[in-house]
């Protein structure tokens, strides 16, 4: 049989990933439940429903049928009503309505979409994401009525956020900032551009399909390895481009050719 698929996003990064990781695999041994693989965490940065959106789009390209996301992230300032639901290719997943499956949504369709209504793990606790969430994932996993779970609402219901053409959606641990922006509009090799950061004109860098083709310490505009190339920001072999330009996820990246 083949092996269930759970993937953990996150911005608990710390020793709360192993209290949610516990909780799964006591429940899921619980039920006697052995075909099943929890991956590595995904991390999120903190409080960015951004960053959230593009972890969650980026995990369902590469996921599909028999994975269940568990998606923990203290993304707003209110308390949103937690759901749980299922992509048309096969992604159930779990976590609040924040509007952070929106992208994925947008893209892979949404087959089905519950209000949650697990509550036999708490009363009021802090940390829903370990004692409701968690447990909700599981009665998925082991195929409980969904009614019992939850409330089902239209797939309309699940808000999404709106990310901007030009928002910087990820910046990883090599400085490289990743851009929402599926296509180069219009720049060919070596294009030279003007890059401006929230509307500020900050530096000058070339367009390239690859990276590697340049210079250390050289500013390239390319076509990156997420979601059908997104592009991307950075310095050439330098950890540090985003910081030296202090911009972080949710900055607007813009290119003028020149």
């Amino acid at each position: 049989m083949k092996n269930k698929n759970i993937v953990v996003i996150t911005d608990c990064t710390d020793i709360a990933f192993n209290e949610v990781y516990a909780v799964i695999e006591s429940l899921l041994t619980k039920n006697n439940v052995k075909d099943f693989k929890i991956h590595p965490i995904v991390p999120v940065k903190n409080f960015s429903i951004i960053n959230a959106s593009f972890a969650i789009r980026l995990m369902a390209d590469i996921y599909g049928e028999n994975t269940y996301f568990l998606v923990i992230v203290s993304a707003t300032k209110d308390s949103p009503e937690r759901v749980f639901g299922k992509t048309k290719h096969g992604i159930t997943f779990v976590g609040n309505n924040s509007g952070y499956f929106g992208w994925m949504l947008e893209d892979f369709g949404c087959e089905y979409a519950y209000k949650n209504k697990h509550t036999k793990y708490i009363g009021y606790k802090s940390f829903g994401g370990k004692f409701i969430q968690a447990p909700t994932i599981v009665d998925l996993l082991i195929e409980k009525d969904k009614s019992s779970l939850g409330e089902k609402i239209p797939n309309d219901d699940l808000r999404s956020i709106r990310i901007q053409d030009g928002t910087v959606v990820h910046c990883d641990n090599f400085g490289l900032m990743k851009i929402k922006s599926l296509n180069n509009h219009g720049l060919n090799e070596f294009d030279q551009v003007q890059i401006l950061i929230n509307e500020n004109p900050t530096l000058k860098a070339t367009f390239s399909k690859s990276m590697k083709k340049h210079e250390d310490g050289a500013w390239i505009l390319y076509s990156g390895s997420s979601i059908n190339g997104l592009l991307e920001l950075g310095k050439v072999r330098n950890t540090n481009s985003a910081q030296e330009i202090n911009v972080r996820e949710g900055d607007m990246i813009k290119w003028i050719k020149i």
